[in-house]
């Protein structure tokens, strides 16, 4: 019986939505919201051994935004892989399952929809650190037997997002934007699977609930062009003007539907 979940990432827009998801599918469950800074070995440390027993972590927490990413590689690397791995040291002698939230941005673009047997081959910094944390989550997990999911998130978004995200990036121009010139797009014809972030938070809990393990897709299984996407939150017809190169990360949900049945609507 599921009694205590540890939640990591409780401030971000998945992480709110989570929250949310946990208490309407394990409503008996405790969620215990770290605080640490996952940087620190000690302070997660501290934090854990505090919490008491476990029986589920949600590991949702992560450096995202594409400028913070490249401006500081290092901490990016110290917050998604460095932290995973300081998570999972601090979890020695735990048998609590893990839930690794990870991205699509592990694979290469590819024409077709991704499954989780296609190789990881990362184009950007940010796909890089989260293989990283994959890699090292897996092979720690193997050598302490902890069951282990890793949920390949794909592209979300959010009404509440802020910051440098594609949608709130969008929403920022549409504000200042005059209908009826040319609204230039960077990758206008690139494929991406759109999910909302409630939607994207309530699988990756159904997962965490499950008995899954390895990668999983989190996805709607339904790409479509990020010119698309712009125009479906407009609040004008888009005059788009494609610009910049275009690519496909279109997922495969073959499994998440598997594991989830009738769950997964």
């Amino acid at each position: 019986m599921l009694r205590r979940v540890f939640l990591t990432g409780s401030g971000g827009i998945v992480g709110r939505h989570a929250l949310r998801a946990l208490e309407a599918l394990a409503p008996d469950a405790e969620v215990l919201r770290n605080t640490a800074d996952l940087t620190n070995p000690g302070e997660i440390s501290q934090a854990i051994e505090e919490a008491g027993p476990i029986d589920l972590v949600v590991h949702l927490a992560a450096m995202v935004p594409v400028k913070s990413v490249q401006a500081n590689p290092g901490a990016a690397f110290a917050v998604n892989a460095g932290g995973t791995i300081n998570l999972l040291a601090a979890l020695d002698g735990s048998a609590a399952r893990m839930l690794l939230c990870s991205s699509s941005h592990v694979y290469a673009s590819k024409e077709t929809p991704l499954r989780e047997t296609d190789a990881t081959e990362p184009v950007s910094l940010y796909g890089k650190t989260k293989l990283m944390s994959e890699q090292a989550a897996q092979q720690i997990c193997a050598v302490t037997g902890r069951s282990l999911c890793i949920a390949r998130l794909f592209s979300i978004h959010d009404p509440d997002q802020t910051g440098s995200y594609l949608r709130p990036t969008l929403e920022q121009r549409f504000a200042t934007h005059a209908p009826e010139t040319p609204f230039e797009l960077y990758g206008a014809r690139s494929r991406r699977d759109f999910l909302p972030a409630s939607d994207a938070a309530r699988l990756i809990t159904k997962l965490a609930l499950s008995n899954a393990e390895g990668p999983v897709n989190v996805a709607s299984g339904h790409a479509m062009t990020v010119a698309d996407f712009a125009q479906s939150i407009a609040p004008f017809p888009l005059n788009i003007r494609p610009v910049g190169q275009n690519d496909t990360l279109e997922a495969d949900v073959t499994r998440l539907r598997a594991i989830l049945g009738e769950r997964y609507d």
